[in-house]
């Protein structure tokens, strides 16, 4: 790693997203760093490039997005939710969120940038006919992990056609971030400009 400064960007795109949906409630500094495992001078930075941006407000309980802010964050919401906790799958923390109006997709391919991207595993998942099924066969989720099945249609309410991206990984932050990298793949469109910007 090259100490020179902006060698590198100390986050990726993914933590700029996740941060985005996590400052929909005031939210500081230190719980941010401990979320994302992202050192807090990265934090610092990030927030320091989104408050440029006029999306966020800081006050003394925190930052959070302003209306700017939220609009921005409302057109990211159009494609893809926020990545929830989804319980442990093969013994990992596992994340989940549904992608909207997806486009033609192999899952082979979003798995392994799942992979690429820390996860040990993920599961790409259609809705179709109200059940969440393995679009390779049309299997339901359910007839092999009905626990998984039932807390995605309660957390993400996974609408017919929407895609349900499932990754675990070692740590709740990999497994968090490799969800959002899987849906930043698909719908990268719909990340604006100015987000992208930060981490060129």
């Amino acid at each position: 790693m090259s100490w020179k400064r902006g060698a590198y960007p100390e986050f990726t795109l993914e933590d700029a997203v996740a941060v985005l949906f996590m400052l929909q409630n005031p939210v500081g500094r230190k719980t941010i760093s401990e979320t994302l495992e992202l050192g807090e001078g990265s934090v610092r930075t990030l927030l320091k490039k989104l408050s440029s941006l006029d999306v966020i407000s800081s006050a003394q309980r925190g930052h959070s997005l302003n209306e700017k802010g939220r609009e921005l964050l409302e057109g990211i919401q159009n494609c893809f939710s926020e990545a929830l906790p989804a319980g442990e799958v093969e013994g990992y923390p596992a994340y989940a969120l549904v992608v909207k109006n997806p486009p033609e997709f192999k899952s082979i391919e979003l798995r392994d940038e799942a992979i690429r991207f820390h996860a040990r595993g993920a599961m790409i998942l259609v809705v179709s006919g109200g059940e969440i099924v393995f679009p390779e066969d049309g299997r339901p989720l359910g007839e092999t992990m009905p626990g998984l099945a039932e807390e995605l249609k309660r957390k993400l309410s996974p609408g017919e056609g929407d895609v349900v991206v499932v990754t675990w990984a070692e740590s709740e932050a990999d497994s968090m971030k490799s969800t959002y990298h899987v849906a930043v793949f698909m719908k990268g469109e719909c990340i604006p400009g100015e987000i992208k910007s930060l981490v060129r």
